[in-house]
């Protein structure tokens, strides 16, 4: 099969195209970085240089391939001037009209956990509004929608808590741990307002660059979504497995107020809507909004990387 895949050498694609090159398929990588090229064709790839927001390059691009991979770039949530849902309409917008012009037929869609309504799911909203969009495609045009769960590598986001350092470490441990463990050097917390006993799905993109690949090269027949998840744990059995890791056993995951979240938020210069959408995000995961319509699609088969083997790559970076 002659395959596209957008999203360049991410965490994701790039172990995607080194699946489907090892199953004898032609892929080819976009990637806006021409310093991109070697790398991707190092993979066995071919590179084609250019941007999702120029619809005659992706007609091109997409002209005769068997099937194409799409997902948007991420997000600067500290842009003061990012509008998602503009910038979500546009780019999806693009991938619909390059997929008309070139007659691609099959497609699939890099979505979200939370992308099954617009409602109370926060910062996930555009998800949703990027399904619809695609929705709007001929009904000749299959689109399988991947709705992968929480990243493992999302946690990276907790480096600096964890480490206990700096005003907001000392501070987080302080508040959730007591005055004592900064004397007796347990300092580090994890803490948002979702937490502790919530029972949250995650997954690492290698498993989601895996279950794409099943989903690039099996049969397109009808239009789907499909979840996918590696491990299913609560916060706190989470902050037990990186804790170990990292030679902190009594790491956990304390629970925050919103109001403390938010003040955290706009702390780091988050804007105020954007911090708000985080906030109003994770209330959907600790309420259960969020993963409701996951636990009534779980997948019938778990990725193979669970979150022990992440915590080693975790330790390593964090111990950088």
């Amino acid at each position: 099969m002659k395959i596209i895949v957008t999203g360049s050498l991410g965490n994701i694609s790039q172990p995607l195209t080194k699946q489907l090159i090892q199953k004898g398929h032609a892929v080819t990588v976009i990637s806006s970085k021409p310093e991109k090229r070697i790398a991707i064709e190092a993979l066995g790839a071919t590179a084609a240089i250019g941007t999702i927001e120029d619809v005659s390059f992706l007609t091109a691009t997409f002209t005769g391939a068997d099937a194409v991979y799409c997902m948007l770039p991420p997000f600067d949530y500290f842009d003061p001037n990012l509008d998602i849902m503009a910038t979500t309409r546009r780019q999806v917008g693009n991938y619909t009209e390059a997929i008309r012009a070139s007659g691609v037929k099959n497609v699939v869609h890099l979505s979200s956990i939370g992308a099954h309504t617009d409602k109370g799911n926060g910062l996930l909203a555009f998800h949703n509004l990027a399904e619809r969009i695609f929705k709007e495609l001929p009904p000749d045009v299959i689109i399988k929608h991947m709705r992968p769960v929480g990243f493992y590598t999302n946690l990276y986001n907790f480096k600096d808590t964890i480490r206990g350092k700096g005003f907001l470490g000392l501070f987080l441990t302080i508040r959730f741990s007591g005055f004592w463990s900064t004397i007796t050097g347990k300092t580090g917390v994890i803490a948002a307002n979702y937490g502790a006993e919530d029972k949250m799905p995650w997954v690492s993109p290698i498993d989601i660059a895996t279950a794409t690949a099943d989903e690039l090269t099996s049969t397109f027949t009808e239009r789907k979504f499909r979840y996918v998840a590696s491990e299913e744990l609560t916060c706190n059995e989470i902050a037990k497995i990186i804790g170990e890791a990292i030679g902190k056993p009594y790491l956990k995951w304390a629970l925050m107020s919103d109001k403390e979240m938010l003040s955290g938020l706009k702390m780091f210069k988050m804007p105020e809507s954007r911090a708000q959408g985080v906030v109003d995000m994770n209330i959907g995961m600790h309420n259960g909004l969020v993963n409701e319509h996951y636990y009534l699609n779980r997948p019938k088969v778990m990725g193979k990387t669970k979150m022990k083997d992440f915590a080693k790559e975790f330790a390593a970076v964090y111990n950088q």
